[in-house]
């Protein structure tokens, strides 16, 4: 019951600062020109979000998420028998990569909805982000559920994976797809980020790709560092050969990702540390004493909880995405190490003691070299880390949410660009 809050808490804040977003716009809208200004507004928003150049692009994405699936089916296919040779459950890893697929994708698409909300407004941003993710689904499906369908026609057709226990072969693929409705909420909250260009009712018009990529690189930064990042922005205007925009544009951005590390960050990722050894020390002592399963139910959602709340403390008092986000990531580093150090010399103890492994009890008699290796198991590794990411962006972005409210500025994501 405490996983299951812990995850809960760790999906819903996202999606929760995604409906007040778009709760606190329509009320706007409403306030400055009536209800049925809504309307008008939808409509706009759609014509925005699809024309030119957008929906060249989502043929071009629907495509590339087709001609990707086709390829990784084939290879996925190909080596899914090779798991017990390699050390590792090929389908399980493929199951935890899909999930950092969508949350690469509803990354993308938030900023897709990012750039077009910057040059066209909130409405066209959102509509553009989520017509990517539907584009994504439906390339993925056109060459999936083909598969699927010969799959179920003729099963022994297809390799057979033992430890796959009567599952279904594909399953990581419609994980994927499944998994794209988590994605739905940073659309939103990439228009929004997008949005905040809009001053007094107008929006800046967007010269080239350079000056978007360094607009939104530094769009949130923290408010002791917003004036460099004006500067940056001014000075990127005053250059013309392409060539330099370019050279500068990368500059500024990989500046302002660098760039404002949070006060006390490295204090919090020392206690993050801590936390996440003491817990994992004593959730494996727990479990061994009383002969439960392995820590890997600690691994996931603990951390990812104590990376939620260290990101959205850091976005509250900076109320800024970036610095939320900056902790969070330096947190996310520091409780990695702290569970390869305190997991590699609980292995050997549960190998000595039950004969099992740490992450998950099983009572495989394994050599401490096996033990050793079964905490660096890329599956579980891959699983942690998407799980951690999830709480430390779901974090920063309620944390400048909140942030913003408390300083009496606008119901939007995030706090500093303005």
């Amino acid at each position: 019951m405490l996983d299951f809050l812990l995850f809960l808490g760790v999906l819903t804040p996202a999606p929760l600062l995604a409906i007040v977003v778009l709760a606190a716009r329509m009320r706007g809208a409403v306030r400055r020109g009536g209800a049925g200004t809504l309307a008008v507004r939808t409509r706009a928003a759609l014509q925005g979000g699809t024309r030119r150049p957008v929906w060249p692009v989502l043929i071009g994405v629907a495509a590339g998420a087709a001609l990707l699936t086709f390829g990784l089916g084939r290879a996925y296919l190909a080596t899914v028998t090779n798991g017990p040779r390699w050390g590792f459950d090929v389908v399980l890893l493929s199951i935890v990569l899909g999930l950092l697929a969508a949350a690469g994708c509803g990354g993308l698409a938030g900023l897709a909805a990012a750039a077009v909300a910057r040059a066209r407004g909130f409405g066209a941003g959102t509509v553009a982000g989520l017509l990517a993710l539907v584009t994504i689904a439906a390339g993925t499906a056109s060459v999936h559920l083909p598969l699927r369908a010969a799959y179920l026609a003729a099963p022994g057709d297809f390799p057979v994976v033992v430890n796959l226990a009567g599952g279904d072969l594909l399953i990581p693929f419609e994980v994927f797809l499944a998994a794209l409705i988590w994605a739905l909420p940073w659309p939103v909250l990439g228009a929004a980020l997008g949005a905040r260009a809009e001053t007094a009712g107008r929006r800046h018009a967007v010269r080239d790709v350079w000056q978007l990529l360094l607009d939104l690189a530094t769009a949130d930064l923290p408010e002791n560092r917003s004036a460099w990042g004006a500067a940056l922005r001014s000075e990127l205007a005053a250059i013309d050969p392409p060539a330099e925009r370019r050279r500068f544009a990368f500059g500024g951005a990989w500046a302002a990702l660098r760039t404002g590390r949070p006060h006390g960050a490295w204090i919090q990722a020392a206690g993050v540390a801590l936390l996440v050894a003491g817990g994992s020390f004593a959730a494996s002592r727990w479990s061994l004493a009383h002969d439960r399963g392995g820590i890997l139910g600690f691994w996931v959602p603990a951390p990812s909880a104590l990376l939620l709340t260290v990101a959205l403390a850091t976005a509250w008092r900076d109320r800024s995405f970036g610095s939320g986000l900056r902790a969070g990531a330096l947190g996310g580093i520091a409780a990695l190490v702290a569970v390869i150090a305190v997991g590699i010399p609980e292995a050997v103890f549960w190998m000595r003691e039950r004969a099992g492994y740490l992450s998950t009890g099983d009572a495989v008699p394994p050599t401490w070299q096996a033990a050793v290796l079964d905490v660096l198991r890329p599956e579980f590794i891959v699983v942690m880390i998407i799980f951690w990411a999830m709480g430390a962006v779901g974090g920063a972005a309620l944390g400048a949410g909140l942030g913003r409210r408390r300083a009496g500025t606008p119901d939007d994501l995030p706090a500093s660009a303005r």
